[in-house]
């Protein structure tokens, strides 16, 4: 797929004649390694990020191989651990944990995270210049015990919530649609998290006829299981971020009648999905009794495929992440905690 990225271009050039010499700056990133990724990090090496400086740490669901070996072409250091089968989140944390051990103590670092894990983990390592955060579940993480360092919040930004939470909700919908096209007639869905992104996935499935209903504990509901068992949806969305399904919980879906769960948000803790797991196989379907984990109980937006969104939906994304880090290089971001998206960035991405 050929695409030129006209609009994350414009934003490096932007900030081009303003750059600084960051040849000693470790930029360590943890990002779902897919096509566009690419794109962004020749970028960055060509604002001045020395290739050999940049730690790349990948999540076992996301990436794509035949990326990884691209990015390496053009000097990145690319950390691919093998998922092990236990809980993402613990193999995730104990990752980013090694990847402490690889950045020299004294070294300044800029940290561009996907998840927060990486930030609190190096929140107590000194000379962090700053961060950028792009999930709302890492948002929520940091929310309470924010950092000494700036961190760009990304995922609260308008152009992440506003113009990319419907292009995400899409690709969920047709993804689920397609899955379950082959499995249930007329199926009967629950959305678990009436987000931004939710509430999206909710509008388009009931604009497309679908017998949906949604739960979230902001609009007053309560015990998700009793709801489960008085509606017996035939799927559950889980759109939440966090785990809403214990293993107890999940014993108590067992019946004669087949159930899917499917997750829409990071990781697999929307459903507590590794007690049922028997083999590593990433984006294999999870078979309990009558429960199905679809796609390992990882986000169905991920297959392993180098293009999950096309690249000009992504763009936006990309300038986004990419722009927080050269804006704040340029401008010496100082101020500790969650730092919004500069409105300059936002207006210049917006163009």
């Amino acid at each position: 797929m050929s695409y030129q990225y006209p609009l994350l271009n414009k934003v490096f050039k932007h900030f081009k004649n303003h750059q600084k010499d960051i040849s000693n700056v470790y930029l360590v990133c943890c990002q779902h390694i897919l096509g566009p990724q690419l794109k962004m990090f020749e970028l960055l090496i060509d604002f001045g990020f020395e290739p050999t400086k940049i730690i790349l740490l990948g999540k076992a669901y996301s990436t794509n191989k035949n990326v990884v070996k691209e990015i390496e072409k053009i000097g990145v250091t690319v950390i691919q651990p093998k998922f092990l089968g236990s809980s993402f989140d613990e193999e995730h944390r104990n990752n980013c944990e090694n990847l402490l051990k690889v950045i020299p103590e004294k070294a300044e670092v800029i940290l561009l995270d996907d998840g927060a894990e990486l930030i609190k983990v190096f929140q107590e390592r000194e000379n962090i210049l700053f961060a950028v955060e792009q999930t709302s579940s890492g948002f929520r993480k940091l929310e309470n015990s924010q950092p000494s360092f700036p961190v760009i919040n990304v995922a609260r930004s308008s152009i992440k919530l506003i113009q990319e939470s419907p292009l995400i909700a899409r690709l969920c919908f047709e993804r689920i649609n397609d899955y379950l096209s082959e499995k249930v007639y007329k199926p009967a869905i629950l959305i678990v998290g009436l987000g931004p992104i939710g509430e999206a996935i909710f509008e388009i499935f009931k604009q497309n006829n679908f017998n949906v209903v949604g739960f979230d504990t902001k609009q007053g509901h309560k015990e998700l299981i009793s709801f489960i068992l008085d509606k017996e949806p035939d799927v559950i969305v889980g759109a939440t971020g966090s785990n809403i399904l214990s293993k107890e919980e999940i014993y108590k879906l067992i019946s004669n009648k087949n159930i899917y769960l499917i997750s829409v948000s990071s990781s697999d803790r929307e459903f507590s999905v590794s007690p049922f797991r028997t083999g590593d196989e990433i984006h294999k379907d999870v078979l309990y009794k009558n429960i199905t984990f679809v796609n390992n109980g990882f986000p169905i937006t991920f297959k392993g495929n180098k293009y999950e969104l096309t690249p000009i939906e992504i763009e936006k994304t990309l300038c986004l992440l990419g722009g927080a880090i050269i804006h704040s290089v340029v401008n010496n971001i100082k101020k500790g905690g969650l730092v919004n998206v500069s409105e300059t960035l936002e207006e210049l991405i917006n163009q």
